[in-house]
């Protein structure tokens, strides 16, 4: 079960909004074409133990 999340790191370009625990929107900027990155992470329990996980987002705006 997912307890918590958030974002790791800020888009050097967009903007990146939590909507919910599991819920990410990324908005790049009006006429942005290119690349820009960002990472978001969640953490919890399983039935099998607890950690966090990071990932990185590498998106192409076209």
């Amino acid at each position: 079960m997912m307890a918590s999340s958030g974002i790791s790191q800020k888009p050097a370009r967009g903007t990146l909004r939590q909507v919910n625990i599991t819920t990410f929107t990324y908005t790049a900027p009006r006429g942005y074409k290119g690349g820009d990155t960002f990472a978001i992470y969640g953490s919890g329990e399983g039935p099998y133990g607890s950690g966090r996980s990071v990932i990185t987002v590498n998106a192409t705006i076209q």
